[in-house]
């Protein structure tokens, strides 16, 4: 290979060497972002810190709640929204076992709508009211593609 080739060869190859460094993840910072990312296949986590959210439904109050999840399945609706859920077992406070089922809308204004459904076992009736949040993309939620 002559030198300029090689050359040429390594400053294209230079942008994604650092693309990842050391498996460090990419911040999604808009819906379009996110979406681009979930089309190519990327793995991509959220974050979310209700207590940078608003109370918006549900008798839902300010909370330190913290959590996390890599997003699965997804559907993109007609007017732009990004919508994906999460869904998991777990025990209550009173030791009994629960059902909890998470809901992310994300708009294209990058306002994110949080709710949550919890559901008493073995028989799915619904524990107090769905309680629900106004978050924004980079303010209570932040995603990461990797």
């Amino acid at each position: 290979m002559k030198p300029l080739s090689l050359s040429l060869s390594l400053l294209a190859a230079t942008p994604l060497a650092f693309a990842h460094p050391g498996g460090a993840a990419t911040p999604l910072n808009s819906l379009a972002e996110i979406e681009r990312a979930l089309d190519s296949g990327a793995s991509v986590a959220v974050a979310i810190d209700l207590s940078q959210c608003t109370p918006t439904s549900g008798g839902a109050t300010p909370t330190q709640t913290r959590g996390g999840l890599r997003i699965g399945a997804y559907r993109v609706i007609a007017d732009g929204t990004l919508s994906f859920a999460d869904e998991h077992l777990t025990v209550g406070r009173d030791g009994k076992p629960i059902q909890q089922f998470l809901r992310y809308q994300v708009h294209p204004d990058s306002s994110v709508d949080f709710s949550m459904a919890v559901f008493a076992l073995p028989g799915y009736q619904q524990n107090g009211t769905t309680l629900g949040y106004r978050c924004a993309i980079n303010q209570g939620l932040h995603f990461n593609a990797s």
